[in-house]
């Protein structure tokens, strides 16, 4: 990878379903998302937000191509994802990796720790000795704050938090570049969210890892993000910088995201400003013309309904899809979360 080249990039990235239910047995066709692109730097962490429904968790594994991609392309390291052979993206996995929301589904409860955690190492480095083996795995569980008898104790003797970190070991054993966190602390209370996201912060700084950091959760998102990324039924609202986005957000779908979240201060809380999302989220399988926001959007007009937004530049790296970013103006908070 030449100096100043993306570690990942994706270009109009799109993923659609085929599923039953139409007359005489036509297959409807679900838009999960919609003409994506984005690039992600080394080290750095992009947090994707959104409400459910949205394609969050479907772009992250389409980064990955366990969904294959409908349209659009996937370059990491400027190598082409949709054309490289098996071989090639096999080889890939080793240095991409995801974690998933539920800790326990992903963990098969008739393997020890050290077994699921050195799975990968099997894979991948099958001529290493067990006593390295041993250490590489003993190594990662204590980075991840797991206690030393752990290696050989069962998923289920564990709590939610130690099996997500558990988790964490697992994709950290083969010292992968980019870790996809897809709703990786949702399920979890909030003390221990902390705790992960402290974690997963740490790795990041320490290791050089890149983050995919995807939560519906704006609060936990702004602790780890450098940049964050808004969706909405598939596409791309706003990408701006961490504080860019949280202080100065200029779509009006971001502006309302950011109004729900509360202030843990009552006197604030009570004199902030609320702007409330009228109406249901549309279907992905029959999206609205236009702006696909213009359904719920306080500030809709007609060229909304028939003109889809292009994504223009506010500032630098700051980019907005909306007709009226400008007379809009940014969203003034009491108080900054």
């Amino acid at each position: 990878m030449t100096p100043g080249q993306s570690l990942l990039q994706v270009e109009d990235l799109s993923v659609d379903f085929a599923v039953p239910g139409g007359p005489w047995g036509v297959k409807n066709v679900v838009h999960a998302v919609r003409d994506v692109s984005f690039a992600l730097a080394p080290g750095e962490t992009l947090g994707i937000v959104g409400e459910s429904g949205c394609g969050k968790s479907t772009l992250g594994r389409a980064v990955l191509h366990l969904i294959r991609p409908s349209a659009g392309r996937v370059l990491w390291e400027g190598r082409d994802l949709g054309i490289a052979g098996r071989r090639e993206q096999r080889l890939l996995r080793r240095e991409m990796t995801i974690i998933f929301q539920d800790p326990l589904a992903c963990l098969d409860p008739r393997m020890t720790v050290g077994a699921l955690v050195g799975e990968p190492l099997d894979i991948f480095e099958p001529g290493l000795s067990r006593q390295d083996r041993c250490r590489r795995i003993a190594s990662v569980l204590a980075r991840v704050g797991l206690p030393d008898d752990a290696i050989d104790r069962y998923p289920h003797q564990f709590s939610g938090g130690q099996c997500q970190r558990i988790g964490i070991a697992r994709a950290l054993i083969l010292k992968p570049k980019m870790i996809v966190c897809d709703e990786a602390v949702s399920a979890l209370d909030v003390s221990i969210q902390a705790q992960i996201v402290a974690l997963l912060g740490d790795l990041s700084r320490d290791t050089g890892v890149a983050l995919l950091f995807i939560s519906h959760n704006l609060a936990v998102v702004r602790q780890i993000s450098h940049r964050i990324m808004v969706l909405y039924l598939g596409k791309v609202m706003e990408i701006a910088p961490r504080h860019a986005l949280y202080d100065t957000p200029r779509h009006p779908y971001t502006q309302a995201l950011l109004s729900a979240v509360p202030v843990p201060d009552p006197d604030i809380e009570r004199r902030r400003v609320r702007i409330p999302l009228t109406g249901e989220l549309p279907s992905a399988r029959h999206p609205p013309g236009g702006c696909v926001f213009h359904t719920r959007c306080p500030h809709v007009q007609d060229r909304c309904r028939t003109e889809s937004p292009a994504l223009s530049e506010v500032d630098a790296g700051h980019i907005v899809a909306c007709h009226r970013w400008k007379e809009i103006g940014a969203f003034e908070r009491l108080r900054p979360m």
